[in-house]
């Protein structure tokens, strides 16, 4: 199993009730993952919209519904004229048991306009070490692992993954812009956004 990775420090300017913004903005080196419906992702496909990424998986009993939930009240309360220029993205720290396929089921529970994206492991590993997400997979026992999500998943590995729960922020440029520890101050996400998406 996967040590946790160690978070690494992001210089930025931290706002009042807010996330931490980078300063100057950074770019991501290693964005190349794969959306729900299989289309690449890259910085490229990423220009032009500002991007709420958080870092879960679908067997998740607790903190991943919890905020993709605060996520989707988020998005409802942005005004509409700014909908369409953020997106929110669920990128899997579980890429062996988290298809496409999947993800699709789970993200659109959340709302139209979710993402889920994946990649294999050692692709996915050097964008989790460059944004700094601390996450480890811990062997469960099967009842325990099926009582905790819900899900048999036969010929499955049972595991979970812990993980951080910080939200990332990128600009339409795809470069990180700020970061959110704290994924349960949503009014402050609201308001930051809110302001960053009505930029010209």
């Amino acid at each position: 199993m996967l040590a946790a990775l160690v978070l690494l420090p992001l210089p930025g300017l931290a706002a009042p009730g807010g996330g931490t913004v980078i300063t100057p903005p950074r770019p991501i080196a290693n964005l190349s993952l794969v959306d729900h419906q299989g289309a690449p992702i890259t910085p490229s496909t990423l220009a032009g919209r500002w991007t709420v990424l958080f870092f879960g998986f679908t067997h998740c009993p607790d903190v991943c519904p919890t905020t993709l939930a605060r996520l989707a009240g988020v998005q409802r309360r942005l005004p509409e004229a700014l909908r369409p220029k953020v997106r929110f993205m669920l990128v899997s720290v579980d890429p062996m048991r988290d298809t496409p396929q999947r993800l699709a089921q789970y993200v659109g529970q959340f709302g139209q306009g979710f993402v889920g994206a994946t990649a294999p492991l050692g692709e996915l590993a050097p964008l989790l070490r460059e944004l700094g997400v601390s996450y480890a997979y811990t062997a469960q026992p099967a009842d325990e692992h099926a009582a905790h999500t819900g899900h048999a998943d036969h010929g499955t590995p049972a595991y979970t993954v812990t993980h951080s729960e910080t939200l990332y922020v990128l600009d339409p440029q795809a470069r990180l812009h700020a970061v959110f520890t704290d994924p349960k101050d949503d009014y402050a996400l609201l308001r930051d956004l809110s302001t960053w998406a009505n930029q010209p």
